[in-house]
């Protein structure tokens, strides 16, 4: 597997998205709906001489929700990314990790960005918080 899918599966636990079909680099155009997007970025963050490495790999997680000049739906929008980012911290501190597989462990799971729009709209935004999935990957060696 992956590890964009295995990042799927685990978000697809959280609560929050319970109810809605969480998507890979495509977000529709309705509202309630929710994507996890790969984001460019250096894998390898340190390597070692026995071929082992710690690794990043940064997602987003985007939805698209109702936009408007009414204050308690843009309020109730960016709640959902604070209570994501508490289910997050809660995850790093219980250490319940994705599954990444023989030789890969996760190190850490956090976010990187506070939740904000990214893509305003008259009627729907899209909203998105950055996170970061730190890893080591045993060397081949």
């Amino acid at each position: 597997m992956t590890i964009i899918e295995v990042v799927r599966t685990y978000l697809a636990t959280c609560p929050l998205l319970a109810g809605g079909k969480l998507h890979v680099d495509f977000l529709p155009p309705e509202a309630a709906t929710y994507s996890v997007d790969v984001v460019p970025v250096k894998p390898i963050t340190k390597q070692y001489i026995d071929g082992s490495s710690n690794r990043q790999f940064l997602f987003v997680l985007a939805t698209r929700a109702y936009y408007g000049d009414f204050i308690r739906q843009q309020l109730d929008n960016l709640a959902f990314f604070e209570q994501f980012e508490e289910w997050l911290d809660t995850q790093n501190r219980v250490r319940n990790y994705p599954d990444l597989g023989i030789g890969r462990t996760v190190q850490r799971l956090e976010v990187t960005t506070s939740g904000y729009v990214f893509a305003p709209d008259t009627e729907t935004a899209r909203y998105q918080i950055q996170c970061r999935l730190s890893y080591y990957q045993k060397g081949e060696r």
